[in-house]
């Protein structure tokens, strides 16, 4: 009798759910965790929407927010979890969905994590129809042409200029709080206004750099809960991807440059993962240490991966094998620089979670896919981030203060080009800091790291990081196999053989040289001589 309940209990379950699809929806349906901040897209955006909305969720990620985010269908149904609320350039949202907004604007401090409501509005076309929804047309002044000229300054830096486009542009009448401007057809408004609850930036085009680097400050403003000016974060310079074959002169000369100047800096090594001990490793690795003892800090990039089916453990292990050669050689890299988009990947985000600092890289790993999740799941670990730079100008260095970041300098540049950007970096007003006032640490399957208080412990002892110049053999065993010696020969007598053909080609054209000059010589001679001797 029982299992004849149960079943009759599944299917009347089955069959509701057939005949009410929205049943059915709501149980598939994904859940938004409470967090800081929601972030509201349109229902149905492509992937063009979905990267700027991970663009967005990166850059307040680096601010230390939890995020959630989500679709309009997915959303109006939790917005009381939130105190803030990003509605980001919404065109398609379900019918009741601005009646829910608006309830939640006036709902004061109604909201289940206390507080009041705030809620940014970046774009123009949704904060149109939501004023017109609640007949506040009146709060409002909507400007048809579609291009705007932007004048922000950036922390007393020099006013920095630009063009945006948008359908057309609207302004809050009542904005008591104005920064920046934005003029469109004459008329000078905004590019970031407050009005009650509501704050509005009027372009929603964040691959702009300047509209982008203006969301990032912006945006720290808006979450800022005290008076006065959001803490100001600083900048590292970062000698970014260098490898062990790289010119080491090149290398050691950037590294004095720097350490002359007591210009704190980062170098991102690349991994090795045998051979620590040739003579080249060891070459790159005194300098490596000439560094850590001169204001420089070394970190790790990870590696690169080719793997379609990422393999986590794979990579940690690797990761462990590339530490355990540089520590074997004094170097101990502090942090862990990776692509941006590791941070929507739950295997990458594993891969994080050995470590406390993240450097992120304006790459993007293509292998890489973000997970069908809702919130951003770095969080949880607590990580110290160094976020990539929004380049507004050739030197690529920072305008924004509102998280840290890192201002990439390659060694393939001349000497040159590095200068102007170290030199940009000094003369900015957004502070260079050194890793070695932080601490770090990492863990692997062999390996714990600590650092802090200006000590580092690798595995429970205490490392010294003064620098003592090495000493090299004559000759160095490099243990080759039969398989290697004979690759190794026959490169020689390649060298060799290329240089005999090379001779014997000269002196081929040599001897044909040679030829052309004497049977010119005793041909025109001999005519000459012939004639001459006619009577």
């Amino acid at each position: 009798m029982m299992f004849r309940r149960v079943l009759a209990g599944m299917a009347v379950f089955l069959l509701s759910n057939i005949f009410d699809p929205s049943a059915a929806w709501a149980l598939n349906r994904k859940q938004i965790e409470p967090g800081d901040i929601l972030i509201i897209y349109s229902d149905g955006s492509d992937k063009d929407t979905l990267d700027t909305v991970y663009d967005m969720v990166e850059l307040l990620t680096y601010q230390g927010f939890k995020l959630s985010y989500g679709s309009a269908s997915e959303s109006k149904d939790q917005l009381d979890k939130f105190s803030y609320i990003i509605c980001y350039d919404l065109t398609s949202y379900p019918e009741d969905f601005t009646e829910k907004l608006n309830r939640y604007e006036k709902q004061g401090s109604g909201l289940d994590q206390g507080g009041s409501p705030h809620i940014l509005f970046v774009g123009n076309g949704f904060l149109k129809h939501y004023l017109d929804a609640a007949d506040r047309g009146d709060e409002y002044e909507r400007i048809t042409s579609t291009t705007g000229i932007i004048h922000y300054t950036f922390d007393g830096l020099d006013r920095q200029t630009g063009l945006v486009k948008d359908e057309f542009f609207l302004f809050l009448k009542d904005a008591g709080s104005r920064r920046g401007s934005l003029l469109v057809d004459g008329k000078s408004g905004y590019m970031c206004g407050s009005s009650g609850a509501l704050t509005h930036i009027p372009a929603a085009d964040l691959n702009n750099r300047l509209v982008k680097a203006i969301f990032i400050k912006e945006a720290a403003r808006w979450k800022w809960p005290f008076h006065g000016e959001p803490n100001i974060f600083a900048q590292y310079i970062v000698i970014n991807k260098v490898y062990p074959y790289q010119d080491p002169d090149k290398l050691l000369e950037v590294v004095k440059l720097l350490a002359d100047k007591k210009t704190p800096f980062v170098i991102s090594v690349m991994p090795m993962y045998v051979n620590g001990d040739y003579p080249a490793m060891t070459r790159f690795c005194e300098i490596l240490r000439y560094a850590q003892a001169h204001g420089g800090a070394v970190i790790i990039n990870a590696p690169i991966n080719q793997m379609t089916s990422f393999q986590k453990d794979t990579v940690v292990e690797y990761l462990g094998q590339a530490l355990e050669i540089y520590n074997k050689q004094g170097v101990y890299p502090l942090a862990l620089e990776v692509p941006r988009n590791w941070l929507f990947n739950e295997d990458t985000i594993e891969v994080m979670s050995h470590f406390k600092t993240i450097v992120t890289s304006e790459e993007k790993d293509s292998y890489i896919e973000p997970s069908d999740r809702m919130v951003n799941e770095v969080y949880k670990d607590g990580h110290q981030w160094i976020g990539s730079s929004v380049a507004l100008d050739d030197l690529g260095t920072s305008y924004v203060s509102a998280y840290s970041t890192a201002v990439p300098v390659s060694l393939e540049e001349d000497m040159a080009e590095i200068l102007k950007v170290v030199n940009a970096c000094r003369n900015s007003s957004i502070p260079l800091k050194s890793l070695w006032d932080m601490d770090h640490s990492y863990w692997t399957e062999k390996d714990l790291m600590t650092y802090n208080g200006h000590s580092l412990v690798l595995n429970g002892k205490k490392k010294d990081l003064s620098f003592v110049p090495g000493t090299y053999g004559e000759k160095y065993n490099y243990r080759r196999n039969m398989l290697q010696r004979f690759s190794r020969d026959l490169t020689s007598q390649n060298r060799m053989l290329i240089v005999m053909v090379g001779i014997t080609s000269l002196l081929f054209l040599l001897f044909i040289f040679l030829a052309r000059y004497n049977n010119r010589r005793n041909y025109f001679l001999g005519r000459s001589k012939e004639e001459n001797d006619k009577p």
